[in-house]
């Protein structure tokens, strides 16, 4: 069965295929964090795919959010503001701070 064969519905944390003909009918599911599938192997496949397919538009969606962000720090660095900078990197751990430094810190 290819990925048309199913109808991918997201249910909670899950992406369910469904029969296209009996409605009601599930094949499989797989979970969205743990990536585990269960079911009927004929739809492993399909949601796969479309995990990944999902994967990838949250990944591209996060990217973009993060360049924004990165412009304005650059925006508020030139204008002598960093009170929101601040804000922000004090819900870093402290490893994540210290990382970014040189290695003398």
């Amino acid at each position: 069965m290819s990925d048309q064969q199913f109808n991918i519905k997201k249910k909670g944390n899950k992406f369910v295929a469904y029969d296209l003909i009996e409605k009601g009918r599930t094949y499989g599911s797989i979970n969205i964090k743990t990536e585990k599938f269960i079911g009927d192997t004929r739809c492993m496949i399909a949601l796969h795919n479309h995990l990944d397919k999902f994967n990838e538009t949250v990944e591209d969606t996060k990217q973009e959010l993060v360049d924004k962000v990165i412009e304005q720090i650059k925006q508020d660095i030139l204008e002598g503001d960093v009170s929101a900078i601040d804000e922000l990197l004090k819900f870093l751990p402290v490893e994540n701070l210290k990382a970014y430094l040189p290695e003398k810190y």
